[in-house]
């Protein structure tokens, strides 16, 4: 494992052109779906869900220089959770000009074979990854015994298991690690830095260590604005800052991706100014610019599959 030591000393240049992947962003088109979840009525209760309920497109991903966009992954949003295959049909009627790939939703809660057959279904469309948010249900899908034979059927597809879940529970650092461990050809992808929150702060940085060691297991930095929600969300830099710091210290860049969870971000400003506080924490932390870069894209790239400058 490469180890990334943090100073306080900025040894960052700024090149011409700074490239993004992003990782971690949901595109969404009301009247084509069903997206339960962001109906008014329905879970999660978030203020100001009004805000989310409109139409984004990667025409909103707006970035002026020295920021490009050079890729993307959609992350699913509800589109049809009892037909997945659905939002990856109408991606594809999307017919995005940026390179990208797909991470389509798959209900680990269902009988071995009917997740067989959803993923079989979703294959012709050439996924990069599958997620099942296990945050909330962890204790009965993330620990299922299934899971594993699911887990088996990901490895031999090369498809990526995004895992969201808190880090927090014991329980679940050591079922990543069994997952890791036991199928070595699995990428595991902890969404939202493993939602970290001020007041587990230190269990959560005994879970980051724990999990290092696992080649196998990476980790997106996004998903700030869901500790306060709502219109009057507001960005806090030292925290992220702090949890940059932390997770420096112990994962080599290859293995972290910079990430946005458009258009939630929307929250705490617009997207160039997400990505130029990324840019700025990064700096103050002393990082290089290929360690920017890898954070930025690299990983990405590398991860999903994008072919992207």
């Amino acid at each position: 494992m490469v180890a990334i030591h943090v100073s306080k000393r900025c040894d960052m240049t700024h090149p011409d052109v700074l490239h993004i992947v992003d990782p971690h962003l949901h595109l969404w088109q009301l009247c084509a779906g069903q997206y339960y979840w962001l109906q008014s009525a329905n879970a999660p209760a978030w203020p100001d869900k009004a805000l989310l309920q409109q139409d984004y497109s990667v025409a909103e991903l707006e970035l002026a220089a020295p920021f490009k966009l050079t890729g993307l992954v959609h992350i699913e949003a509800g589109f049809d959770n009892s037909a997945p295959r659905r939002e990856l049909a109408w991606l594809a009627g999307q017919r995005l000009s940026l390179p990208h790939k797909a991470v389509a939703f798959l209900d680990c809660s269902l009988a071995p074979e009917q997740v067989l057959a959803n993923l079989q279904a979703l294959l012709p469309y050439q996924p990069a990854g599958v997620r099942h948010i296990f945050e909330g249900d962890d204790e009965r899908w993330l620990h299922a015994p299934q899971l594993e034979q699911i887990a088996g059927m990901l490895a031999q597809h090369k498809l990526v298991l995004e895992v969201q879940c808190s880090l927090v529970n014991a329980k679940n650092v050591a079922r990543i690690q069994q997952l890791a461990q036991q199928f070595p050809d699995l990428t595991l992808v902890l969404n939202h830095a493993g939602l970290v929150l001020p007041e587990y702060f230190q269990p959560w940085q005994q879970a980051i260590k724990l999990l290092a060691p696992l080649a196998n297991v990476a980790m997106k930095l996004s998903g700030w604005e869901l500790l306060n929600a709502g219109r009057y969300s507001t960005a806090d830099p030292a925290w992220q800052q702090q949890v940059f710091a932390a997770v420096l210290s112990e994962w080599p860049v290859e293995r972290l991706m910079l990430a946005s969870n458009f258009p939630l971000c929307l929250w705490q400003g617009s997207y160039q100014q997400l990505w130029q506080r990324y840019y700025q924490l990064l700096t103050n932390l002393g990082l290089s610019s290929a360690g920017w870069q890898q954070l930025s894209a690299g990983t990405a790239r590398a991860c999903y599959g994008i072919n992207a400058k």
